[in-house]
């Protein structure tokens, strides 16, 4: 299991990032620096992601594999929309893509990818 670390470096309003502004997912990742969907599937806890902003409460979600792709969950209901979690390589320097439900992206520079 790794635990990366991103800061927001692009979205609506905030051209320049906001170093304040952090995802933190668990998954796992193959050697190339993507995610296992093996892995994933034999995974019998969940793979968890903190969205933290300056004041503002955590927002907690899940990982979870669509037919297409990864997306988050929020874990608070069931009823929130999904963000869609795009990368193809997830090492640091690296950008992730969150895509918001109303259709606007997120972009996410992952600096940092520790053991957990």
């Amino acid at each position: 299991m790794a635990k990366l670390n991103m800061v927001l470096a692009k979205g609506p309003g905030r051209p320049d990032g906001d170093l304040g502004d952090r995802l933190i997912v668990r998954l796992v990742l193959n050697p190339q620096g993507q995610i296992d969907p093996a892995a994933y599937a034999n995974d019998p806890t969940p793979w968890l992601a903190i969205r933290r902003r300056p004041g503002m409460d955590d927002k907690q979600s899940e990982l979870i594999r669509l037919d297409d792709g990864w997306a988050l969950q929020s874990m608070t209901s069931e009823d929130d929309p999904l963000w869609t979690f795009e990368g193809f390589v997830f090492r640091p320097g690296d950008l992730v893509r969150l895509g918001r439900p109303d259709g606007e992206g997120l972009l996410f520079r992952i600096v940092a990818s520790t053991p957990d």
